[in-house]
């Protein structure tokens, strides 16, 4: 088999662009990984030297992450294009790239063929076009198709039914840099006190779980943090997202922006969430307010002489690295502060009005995914002790970076 054809859309496949419009099937989580990187997972098994990924829109951020998954001689092609209701439409399309020796995937299926022996021996004459979703071999101008059993997404129940099934078959590659007891743990992944996890499940790397959380037979993505006494039970979290504390998350796909349910197709919001256990919501919250007062007062009362001092050089080298190192663009924020016009932490992902954030006492290099999520836990959990923390952390990040940690930042 010298090529491989993948045409994903050979149905219209509106769920996905329903529910998750910012992504492509290609790019679409399963069981932890990137459906792409099954799809190389096959190439390499087949020993093909190409592989085309073809869909209805060209997704950037799928051109890059099969960039970055370059894998030896392997020859990685993907394109606007595809939708063709039968394989022999899409041969003619794709005659060039197809060649007289190309195995075919027509749908988005994954083959449950456990060895190329296998795939090889299950062809069969194919006597119509190729309509029908299925695994087509294409050889000196003969058209086969396969008979073994394959993983169909067509529906958004038949994505999160599929994303189970892979999880639970011994096949598959599945991430985690470590595997014990049935689950499968990236790199970098915390797990406080009092943690319940039962497999199978998979943990993205980066991943945080707070104490208290109870965990089972769930696929949580890279870069996400699953609050304090949070139960999520035969789910899908995706990558960078936020699970609220004491949230009961069961059947159920989460976003970054939304719940939903697989089966009713129901979609809840963000935006609808409720804040009751935040303790910037409740009647505490005056006492955090005047404690970010007195921290601010105090700040800029220490460094008015500094600041007052550096300023005219500031004014002529606002971009300076120095300048930026000493946190001299915050220093106006912490009146602002005083006068009721900004917050000193910010304390919530809509507030745009802030002097320090969270994100930044993690790492000058986290995207704006990442720091929501951790506004978001700041929403949950900040007390008199945080907000002292975020100050101190935020100035001595920078007060220590480097000029390229800067740059990247």
């Amino acid at each position: 088999m010298q090529h491989l054809l993948i045409n994903p859309y050979s149905q219209s496949q509106e769920w996905c662009k329903e529910y998750f419009p910012d992504r492509s099937l290609g790019m679409m989580p399963v069981a932890g990984r990137c459906a792409a990187e099954y799809f190389i997972d096959l190439a390499l098994r087949c020993e093909a030297s190409s592989l085309l990924l073809l869909g209805p829109t060209y997704n950037e951020h799928l051109a890059e992450h099969l960039y970055e998954y370059q894998h030896g001689e392997l020859s990685l092609d993907y394109r606007k294009g595809g939708g063709h209701f039968s394989v022999r439409s899409l041969l003619e399309t794709y005659r060039e790239e197809c060649g007289n020796d190309c195995l075919i995937l027509h749908g988005m299926l994954m083959p449950k063929a456990h060895t190329l022996e296998e795939l090889q021996n299950s062809f069969k004459p194919c006597d119509d076009e190729g309509i029908d979703d299925g695994i087509y071999y294409y050889k000196d101008g003969v058209l086969l198709k396969s008979t073994i059993d394959f993983y169909l997404i067509d529906s958004l129940q038949s994505y999160f039914e599929v994303n189970f099934q892979v999880l639970n078959d011994d096949f598959y590659n599945l991430p985690g840099y470590s595997m014990m007891d049935d689950i499968h743990t990236g790199t970098n992944v915390v797990m406080k006190n009092n943690c319940h996890l039962t497999g199978p499940l998979v943990l993205g790397d980066n991943t945080f779980i707070e104490s208290f959380s109870n965990i089972s037979d769930a696929i949580i993505g890279e870069r996400s943090l699953v609050d304090k006494g949070c139960c999520v039970e035969h789910s899908i979290i995706f990558d960078r997202t936020y699970a609220a504390g004491k949230l009961e998350i069961r059947n159920k796909i989460v976003t970054p922006g939304r719940i939903i349910d697989p089966f009713s197709g129901g979609v809840l919001e963000r935006n609808s969430f409720s804040y009751a256990f935040s303790p910037v919501q409740n009647r505490s919250a005056w006492i955090l307010r005047l404690w970010e007062h007195f921290i601010a007062l105090l700040l800029a009362v220490v460094l008015a002489v500094p600041y007052l001092l550096i300023l005219p050089y500031y004014l002529c080298h606002k971009n300076s690295h120095w300048c930026w190192k000493l946190s001299m663009d915050r220093y106006p924020g912490y009146w602002a502060v005083l006068f009721f016009r900004k917050e000193l932490v910010k304390s919530h992902p809509a507030n745009d009005n802030y002097v320090f954030q969270m994100g930044e006492i993690y790492g000058l290099q986290n995207t704006p995914e990442q720091r929501r999520i951790y506004d978001y836990y700041y929403h949950y959990h900040c007390s008199c002790f945080l907000v002292l923390q975020v100050v101190l952390r935020s100035l001595g990040k920078r007060g220590f970076a480097t000029y390229v940690e800067r740059k990247r930042a």
